[in-house]
């Protein structure tokens, strides 16, 4: 089974990656991450002109009706820049679950303001913190086998200390009526949070695979430029073979992505499992590529003042995100009977 991509989707891809060069810097993401700002306007704009917030959308609400092979590529840009805008959960998860809960047309003008980023969505499954909650205006929450929309002024925010400032998370207190639930099917509403739970692993996990390769590609510009008795460090046979096992893990995580993203699509009967190892390998692939980078780099490393800081934490977080490596071992345990 061959997962290559069309010149088109590599095309897009490649477009957002220059987008995000020009409008998610480093400079921009610390200063963000260091300001009361709930968002980045330019960046969350020109993810609305691209139509990066519309890719899941159908054509009938105004959005561009991608698949998630499509929007595989998309998260591995935006891990590799580090992106703190909540994109994965605005457009890859928010988006589709509502429009499935749009079965008469009642929701269809708040879709179409998400599509256009006039208005933002964010969702937590089960418990879990609200990724960039500050900024949404709706909260798809999920209570007593039923699924709610939630208008972010009527609940109260906490945010919750995070390893990643960029990365804005908070608890949600809030009350449910019957003019919050939008689906009160308990079995599709099952349904639906457990493919959105899918979903969430395969974008984290492709996220995972591009914050490691941006670890992997900045400790190989330093290793190659820092110099120690009068020889680049990159020459030690130490550091190569440390560079080469990232390398390989990443290589080995990224056609596992694809191929859940695939899954996805196809509905797979094996979705869960490929799922869980995605999300596995890219975990491993991302933990493995912030510990390189910090025995490469050594103290500085550490340093607020160097970038390489910013895909440290963002790493580490991602990893544990949607189910760390231990879970994911678990999950797959549990789809092989074992």
């Amino acid at each position: 089974m061959k997962f290559s991509f069309e010149e088109d989707q590599l095309l897009f891809a490649e477009a957002t990656r220059e987008m995000l060069k020009k409008d998610c810097s480093p400079e921009a993401i610390n200063d963000y991450a260091e300001s009361d700002s709930a968002t980045m306007p330019d960046l969350w704009s020109s993810f609305s002109s691209m139509g990066v917030l519309g890719m899941a959308a159908s054509e009938a609400v105004g959005g561009l009706e991608m698949s998630d092979q499509d929007f595989v590529l998309i998260m591995e840009e935006l891990g590799r820049a580090a992106c703190p805008e909540p994109v994965m959960e605005h457009a890859a998860l928010s988006i589709p679950l509502m429009e499935e809960c749009n079965n008469e047309n009642q929701y269809t003008s708040i879709l179409e303001s998400a599509i256009n980023g006039k208005q933002r969505l964010s969702v937590a499954l089960e418990g879990q913190y609200v990724v960039g909650a500050d900024s949404a205006d709706y909260l798809l929450l999920f209570r007593d086998s039923l699924l709610h929309l939630v208008d972010k002024e009527s609940v109260d925010l906490n945010r919750q200390t995070s390893v990643d400032p960029s990365r804005r998370l908070f608890s949600v207190n809030w009350k449910t009526s019957a003019t919050t639930v939008i689906e009160g099917d308990s079995d599709k509403v099952r349904s639906l949070i457990e493919n959105t739970k899918l979903r969430a692993e395969v974008a984290t996990a492709a996220q995972c695979v591009g914050v490691a390769q941006q670890l992997l590609d900045m400790t190989v510009q330093y290793v190659q430029e820092r110099k120690q008795f009068g020889k680049p460090v990159g020459v030690n046979q130490a550091i190569k073979h440390h560079l080469a096992d990232t390398g390989k893990a990443i290589e080995f995580a990224r056609p596992m992505v694809y191929r859940a993203a695939w899954s996805l699509d196809k509905d797979d009967a094996e979705i869960e499992l490929a799922a869980h190892m995605a999300k596995l390998l890219a975990s491993k692939a991302v933990d493995l590529a912030c510990e390189t980078s910090l025995q490469c780099h050594g103290a500085i490393a550490y340093t607020l003042e160097y970038d390489l800081q910013i895909w440290l934490k963002r790493g580490l977080t991602l990893s544990s995100s949607w189910g760390d490596i231990y879970r994911q071992r678990e999950r797959i345990a549990d789809c092989l009977g074992l």
